[in-house]
């Protein structure tokens, strides 16, 4: 027989409160925590009983104890049905190691945690007045409490401003991500939002529109987390691109990270095209997945029609977003979409047998008719704008008046304008660069090499894009692509692996650089960008504000460099800076040349880098060339393999077209000895450094010292003799002569 343990009543035991932090952090539902000291827990038919741990214990600090109630420390009770000798005592570690109905006191269950707690008060004796008064504050929730934020030191008092129902989960959100205050358009947007009011928003790129319709779709899912609500579709959020929907995505994902635990991990999906379609599927079958969509319509759509399930669930939301809505006025943008919306309002209407529909929030950077109908073919919106009766209408409610035409809007929605006069962003210094059309790629290299930083240029062509990335690589420029031929994954990798460089050079004081088509011109968030460089002038202009919009994002500035012939600046150069101009800054007799700065060029370090760029020029061409023959007379191989054909032997089957284009990429091809020969040339002039005013001798001569520059590390990263240079400061000091 073993030496025999005290039992402890449970009301005597003196819990001592530990100190956890925070109180208003949720610990992923954990509230509160106390300890004792000197005792051990048994569990006898399924009920925790507390022991002395030590009969030499000083009783008067864990409580008093009754004698008669002592137990033998080996008897055993067969009959346990937990597993457990009746007197076996457990080592208690945390509450993942008790399993499932040992003990009872820590279930979930609101019913058997009653249960329980009558069961403890029966055997025990405890008071269970006492009992609700210990755990009071254990049993508040999240979800299911409501806090009065007038008792608690809030670090948001911006936020609870504009509406003091924001729930406390979604100000810890943006507390964590230093959210300090909304922007203007978050201001004015969520409190409509909040009360189910369809909103038609208008704000600069980078003013935090995401925000703006995010937050009121997160309150929504927290609210039906507090009345039990794992299944219904909170909202739907449509993007043009499937990076905007990757963006999206995460950033609410940080937003609402506390309560995307457990079941609710996958409560915000983002379905876009790129992905396995597979894995999507089983996401949407998950339990408590799903509840706001973010996606692009080409993928919702794929997904609708593939299983009719999907249209009944979807159709019961309660918000839909258009991000960058003013991309669907454009031809070949609104189709899919408007497929979803009749599926979506059919299967609504019959559901409810009446018309019935969701609330309808689109928000963009751009609501001007002229921005993208003047420098585009779009007829069908010309008609509309043309037609007799819109004339008398401003521009938001032109747009609106054809959205409302395309869109099923509770009732007429209200406008929120934060940037009526601005087309571009005036954090954003435009600047300009003539040049001839074969020198693009000097300029450029040019731009890099005298303001190095984080840098976005923008092409309208994929093969203009893989020629100057194989260009800056030659170059020895840290440079990275995403253009639509590539997958999904190609793109998010060069994206990550942009950003995982930038931060690198910036710290080297060297140039980094993402090459882009257009599918990275609507509302990515690529942090720290400093300069946009128009390779070639945009199609419309309101693709060239959604590209300038990539820098000076939130309150940051940054620079728009536009690249182009003087061919071009006297055609599409005129029609878009007439477009941009805001009709109260024009002054009398000026010019439409004279609204857009020149960018100061220095000759003499321009020349220095020619033989350079012809050589990178030759070596680009070359790779290009190269890989395409390749890919060439694979396909072709392929295909005469198909057939059953000798390609070798039947020159007769060469298309006249394939022949003509072969020997156009044979010609930028070199030979072995010219491209070995072309790269040493290269790796040659690399090493030598670009001097200001080619000072070649007596480094230590002249009105500077660059030898002792040199040595103390002053100056300029990549020309020698020239101070340190930003792009920004130079076009704000610089000033364009009227």
């Amino acid at each position: 027989m073993g030496k025999s343990k005290k039992e402890i009543n449970v009301k005597d035991l003196k819990w001592k409160k530990v100190d956890i932090g925070d109180a208003l952090d949720d610990f992923n539902g954990f509230y509160g925590l106390e300890e004792i000291e000197g005792v051990d827990v048994k569990i006898i038919n399924g009920q925790a009983h507390f022991y002395s741990k030590d009969e030499e214990i000083d009783l008067n600090k864990i409580g008093n104890y009754d004698s008669d109630k002592d137990v033998d420390e080996d008897d055993n009770d067969n009959d346990n049905d937990e597993g457990y000798s009746e007197g076996e005592l457990i080592e208690f570690k945390n509450f993942d190691d008790i399993k499932e109905g040992e003990l009872s006191a820590v279930s979930t269950d609101d019913e058997q945690e009653k249960e329980n707690k009558d069961g403890m008060n029966d055997e025990a004796g405890v008071d269970e007045s006492e009992y609700e008064s210990a755990n009071d504050e254990l049993t508040i929730n999240v979800f299911t409490s409501n806090i009065n934020l007038n008792d608690v030191d809030m670090e948001l008092p911006e936020w609870t401003k504009i509406d003091s129902s924001l729930s406390m989960t979604i100000l810890q959100g943006l507390s964590k991500l230093e959210f300090s205050k909304p922007t203007e358009i978050q201001a004015k947007a969520i409190p409509y939002a909040l009360k189910g009011e369809d909103i038609m928003g208008k704000a600069s790129t980078g003013s935090g529109k995401t925000l703006a319709y995010g937050i009121p779709i997160l309150e929504n899912l927290v609210k039906s987390l507090k009345e039990n609500d794992f299944t219904s579709c909170i909202g739907i959020i449509f993007t043009p691109t499937r990076e905007l929907a990757q963006q999206v995505t995460r950033h609410l994902q940080r937003v609402s990270e506390q309560i995307l635990v457990g079941d609710n991990k996958c409560a915000i999906l983002s379905l876009t095209g790129g992905l396995s379609i597979q894995k999507q599927e089983r996401l949407l079958n998950y339990k408590c997945s799903g509840r706001i969509i973010v996606a692009t319509p080409g993928r919702f759509l794929e997904l609708l029609e593939k299983n009719d399930k999907m249209i009944n669930r979807f159709c019961e939301t309660k918000t839909l977003v258009l991000d960058e809505a003013d991309r669907l006025l454009q031809d070949g943008h609104f189709d899919e979409f408007e497929r979803i919306l009749k599926l979506l309002c059919q299967r609504r209407q019959k559901k409810y047998s009446r018309k019935s529909y969701w609330q309808t929030m689109i928000f963009s950077a751009t609501f001007s008719m002229d921005l993208f109908s003047k420098l585009s073919s779009n007829q069908s919106l010309n008609k509309f704008k043309n037609n007799k009766n819109s004339k008398n209408y401003d521009e938001l409610e032109l747009v609106l008046r054809y959205l409302m035409n395309k869109i099923h809007f509770k009732s007429k929605p209200i406008i929120i304008d934060t940037n009526p006069e601005d087309k571009v962003s005036s954090q954003i210094k435009e600047s300009l660069i003539e040049c001839a059309s074969l020198e693009r790629d000097l300029y450029v290299y040019y731009f890099l090499m005298m303001y190095p930083g984080q840098t976005l240029i923008f092409c309208n062509a994929i093969d203009s894009v893989k020629k100057l990335n194989s260009f800056l690589n030659f170059l020895k420029v840290s440079s990275f692509q995403i253009h639509s031929s590539m997958t999904q994954k190609s793109r998010l990798k060069n994206l990550e692996r942009y950003q995982k460089q930038a931060h690198h050079n910036n710290v080297l004081g060297k140039p980094t650089v993402l090459i882009a088509s257009d599918v990275a011109a609507r509302g990515l968030d690529i942090p720290g960008i400093q300069h946009v460089i128009h390779y070639h002038l945009p199609r419309t202009a309101d693709v060239y504000i959604h590209r300038s919009g990539r820098t000076a994002r939130g309150s940051n500035e940054g620079v728009s460099v536009m690249i182009c012939s003087p061919q071009e600046a006297m055609g599409p150069l005129r029609k878009l800076r007439k477009l941009l101009s805001n009709d109260k800054k024009i002054v009398k007799n000026k010019k439409w040349q004279k609204t857009v700065p020149l960018m100061p060029i220095e000759v003499d370090v321009v020349n220095q880098l020619r033989e350079r760029h012809e050589l990178a020029t030759q070596l680009a061409d070359h790779d290009i060339a190269s890989t395409s023959l390749h890919k060439d007379d694979n396909w072709l191989k392929k295909a005469a393999d198909d057939l059953g054909i000798d390609v070798d032997s039947d020159d007769e089957i060469r298309d006249v077209f394939l022949a003509k284009n072969k020997t156009k990429k044979l010609n930028k091809t070199m030979s072995k000895e010219e491209v070995k020969y072309a790269k040493a040339r290269l790796n040659e002039l690399l090493n030598e450094p670009i001097r200001k005013d080619r000072r070649k001798k007596y480094l230590t001569g002249g009105l500077v010292n660059l030898a002792d520059d040199l040595v103390k590390k002053r100056g300029h990263d990549s020309i020698v003799g020239h101070h340190k240079v930003d792009a920004l400061e130079v076009l704000k000091k610089k000033k364009p002569k009227i």
